[in-house]
C-alpha cells in the first residue's frame, strides 16, 4: 500500500444521490450508519474507492471511518484536521465527536476528551461546554433531597404537570431539564416558557443544553428508531447524566412517566433503571395521568387535537 503522507482530501457532494450512496456503502462496510451531515470529506484511492472519511453536522464530527486497507497509511489525522479546520472557518470552534472507542487516542491527540462512554462508542468534546453547564447546574443545588425530570414537553400538557406535581411531593427540591434540541413542533424557547409557567412553584426549570437527549447524545430519539444505534446512544446519554449532570445538581433520583406505547422511551427508561444505580441514583416511575374518558394524556394526542 502506498504511503499517504500528504493525502488528497476531497469533499463529497452529498446532494448527489450517486455520491451519497457511495458514502453510505463505505460506512456500512465499516459498521456505521449514514446520518444527517452538513459535509463529508474523504480520502480516495486512484480508482475512486473511499479509504477514509469524516463528516460534520453542526458542531458534531460524525461518521469517522477508515477502510481496513488504509489503516496503516496515516490517513486519519490529516482528514480530521481538515474537518476541524473547516468547522473553525464556520465559527464552530468547540466541537463534539461521537466515535468508536478505538479512535479515542486519535481524538485525544487533537485536544478532545471523553465525556461519556458506552461499550460501542464514546462521546468526546474539545471545549469546556460540559464543564461550564455543570457549573451552572451546581448553582441550582439546594439542601435536602433533589430529584430530576428530563422532558421534551412538545407541548407541555396536564400530563407533564401531573408528573411534576407527583415528583415534587417525593423530594425536597425538583429540577426539570428541558430538551433543548429544536426538532419538535414547538421550538425550545416556547417549550421552556410553557414549562416554567406550568411548573410554577412545584419545580425549578433549568436551562437546556446539548448534553441531554440531543443530536450529540441521542439523535435517534427524534426518529423514534429502536435499533442498535439507539441502544448505544441511550447508554451514552444515561452515562453522561449519571457521570456529570446528576452530581452537579446533587440529585439522587430521576423521575419518569410510565410508558406503554413508545418502545424507544420504554427501553430508555429500562436502561436508566439498569445503569443509574451505579452512580448512586434510583429511578422512580410515576403512572401517567388519564383523562375523564380513560385515555392517557399525551403530547402526541394534544398535537393531533391542535391540528
Amino acid at each position: 500500500m502506498d504511503s499517504f503522507e500528504y493525502p488528497e482530501i476531497q469533499e463529497v457532494p452529498l446532494q448527489s444521490p450517486l455520491f451519497r450512496s457511495k458514502v453510505q456503502s463505505f460506512l456500512e462496510q465499516n459498521g456505521l450508519h449514514f446520518e444527517a451531515l452538513d459535509l463529508y470529506y474523504t480520502v480516495q484511492d486512484a480508482d475512486g474507492w473511499i479509504l477514509a472519511g469524516a463528516g460534520l453536522d453542526g458542531d458534531i464530527i460524525k461518521c469517522v471511518a477508515v477502510a481496513s486497507d488504509g489503516r496503516e497509511s496515516g490517513l486519519t489525522m490529516p482528514l480530521l484536521s481538515r474537518v476541524i479546520s473547516e468547522a473553525a472557518s464556520r465559527g464552530r470552534t468547540e466541537l463534539k465527536v461521537f466515535t468508536k472507542p478505538e479512535y479515542e487516542p486519535v481524538f485525544g491527540s487533537l485536544g478532545f476528551h471523553a465525556i461519556a462512554r458506552a461499550p460501542k462508542a464514546i462521546l468526546m468534546e474539545n471545549g469546556r461546554g460540559l464543564e461550564e453547564y455543570c457549573s451552572y447546574l451546581s448553582s441550582l443545588r439546594r439542601d435536602g433531597s433533589t430529584g430530576v425530570i428530563v422532558m421534551n414537553a412538545n407541548p407541555f400538557t396536564l400530563g407533564h404537570e401531573y408528573l411534576v406535581r407527583q415528583a415534587s411531593e417525593r423530594v425536597d427540591h425538583l429540577v426539570v431539564i428541558p430538551v433543548k434540541e429544536d426538532l419538535s413542533v414547538f421550538p425550545y424557547l416556547e417549550r421552556l416558557e410553557m414549562m416554567r409557567a406550568g411548573c410554577c412553584s412545584l419545580a425549578e426549570v433549568a436551562d437546556g443544553s446539548a448534553y441531554q437527549i440531543s443530536a450529540a447524545t441521542f439523535p435517534t430519539y427524534f426518529l423514534k428508531d429502536l435499533s442498535d444505534a439507539s441502544e448505544t446512544q441511550m447508554r451514552l446519554d444515561i452515562d453522561l447524566f449519571g457521570r456529570h449532570i446528576a452530581p452537579a445538581l446533587g440529585a439522587s433520583v430521576r423521575f419518569v412517566g410510565s410508558e406503554s406505547s413508545d418502545l424507544l422511551t420504554a427501553r430508555y427508561n429500562s436502561l436508566m433503571r439498569e445503569m443509574l444505580p451505579a452512580y448512586g441514583m434510583r429511578v422512580e416511575t410515576v403512572p401517567r395521568l388519564k383523562s375523564a374518558n380513560g385515555r392517557f394524556v399525551t403530547a402526541s394526542r394534544v398535537r393531533k387535537l391542535l391540528e
